[in-house]
């Protein structure tokens, strides 16, 4: 007959529950990589099944990202979709160019795209840093530039930082030729 002490543990393993096992058996899957954060465990004296990470076994518990979370976050796809408005939008602004105040306006935009692609980057696990600063900062100028470091970061092809540079080009050929109010 087997005694259940204080330190007699049980533990999810997939679907079925293993156990009793000692508290060295816990300690060395941890150490192994056996078991992950959010493992359900349970002792005598506690109220339910509570995740590793939330019991004495806490420190032990390795703080790396498991196969299940890293191939769940490689799974997050960024919507390209901001990315083109951004390059796209100096073709915007010349239509716009007739506007009273289509500078600020253009501006304000660069700045909404940005901070906008900035948190959904943020959402997928992809941070982008200090290169929004680019197309704050510079606004349509800076924005080949966070448009190529934001390819580079996600693997993307090139194609929408050719469309800003090619619809910046046109924005200002147009305003040299005069077709901008004064």
């Amino acid at each position: 007959m087997l005694l259940m002490s204080p330190t007699a543990w049980h533990y999810q393993d997939g679907q079925r529950a293993v156990g009793p096992v000692e508290e060295d058996v816990i300690r060395r899957r941890l150490s192994e990589g056996r078991m992950q954060a959010g493992t359900l465990v349970w002792c005598e004296g506690m109220s339910g099944w509570a995740p590793v990470e939330q019991t004495l076994f806490a420190a032990e518990v390795p703080l790396r990202i498991t196969p299940a979370a890293a191939s769940a976050q490689a799974s997050v796809r960024v919507n390209p979709a901001v990315a083109w408005l951004i390059a796209c939008l100096p073709f915007a602004l010349l239509l716009l160019s007739p506007v009273p105040g289509s500078g600020l306006i253009g501006m304000v935009a660069y700045i909404a795209l940005a901070l906008h692609d900035r948190r959904q980057l943020q959402r997928a696990g992809r941070p982008l840093l200090h290169a929004g600063w680019w197309l704050i900062l510079l606004g349509g100028v800076g924005a080949p530039i966070y448009l190529s470091l934001r390819a580079g970061m996600l693997g993307d092809r090139r194609d929408y930082v050719l469309v800003s540079l090619l619809a910046i080009a046109m924005f200002f050929l147009f305003a040299l030729q005069g077709g901008m109010p004064a």
